[in-house]
């Protein structure tokens, strides 16, 4: 048995992962999706919405656990697990990066969006006045990152996303290659993602190899648009040798 850690992404919350969640547990596996602060039911002021909040909140989960854990960063998710590997090295077996933010250290999510010409993110963010939070126009969230989600799947989006609190987003992480460096990793791109680019991603998984790199013929969101496949690839991780420690091949 392993133990999944699912890290949403902006403007989200653990509900994103309710079709990926009973498909891990129906073939025995412990699975944890916390809300960050501010997300959910993790209510709290948008000041107290910070990269280092993301961050102890998610180290608290995997102190919780008793063995090392798959740790998966869905977008903005991916910029957290970053710095959660550096803090919590010894208590990850994976990090999984789902169309996540996989930073150099020094780098900021934001930063390697406004670099991303295939994004459409920022041409259809809307920030509030103080530029605190921010927010998409409504008519471009399908094309933005639900381009394969049902009309169903849309609705729940539209029903519970929430402004983004800033912050997070143009913090730089800092890590090092004696904790961070050591974690293997893993990549999951996808191939019809207009939130962050797949020559974004492509550049983030090369900057920083990775054991595996995987293809999802995707938008941003494949936990709604194709859950099967991705609880797939999330299973086959648990026995593959990027989960053991060992090295395995890029593709």
């Amino acid at each position: 048995m392993s133990t999944f850690v699912l890290i949403h992404g902006a403007g989200s919350g653990a509900w994103v992962w309710h079709k990926v969640v009973p498909l891990l547990k129906q073939q025995g596996h412990l699975v944890i999706t916390p809300d960050l602060p501010g997300h959910g039911q993790n209510l709290c002021s948008l000041a107290e919405v910070t990269l280092s909040a993301y961050v102890d909140c998610v180290g608290q989960a995997l102190k919780e656990q008793s063995e090392p854990v798959i740790l998966v960063g869905h977008s903005m998710g991916g910029g957290i697990i970053t710095q959660v590997a550096e803090y919590y090295p010894d208590r990850i077996q994976t990090l999984v990066y789902l169309a996540g933010y996989l930073l150099r250290s020094g780098e900021t999510m934001l930063e390697i969006t406004q670099a991303d010409a295939e994004s459409i993110l920022l041409a259809n963010a809307i920030f509030t006045e103080d530029q605190l939070a921010a927010t998409f126009r409504p008519e471009a969230l399908k094309e933005i990152g639900y381009g394969d989600c049902s009309d169903e799947d849309m609705a729940l989006v539209r029903s519970r996303l929430i402004p983004q609190a800033v912050a997070p987003l143009v913090t730089p992480v800092s890590t090092t290659t004696g904790n961070f460096g050591r974690v293997p990793r893993v990549y999951i791109e996808c191939l019809r993602d207009r939130t962050i680019g797949p020559t974004a991603q492509k550049r983030m998984y090369t900057a920083l190899l990775c054991e595996q790199v995987i293809s999802m013929d995707t938008s941003h969101n494949p936990y709604l648009s194709c859950p099967q496949a991705l609880a797939g690839h999330l299973l086959a991780l648990q026995n593959s040798k990027s989960v053991n420690g060992e090295s395995g091949a890029q593709r």
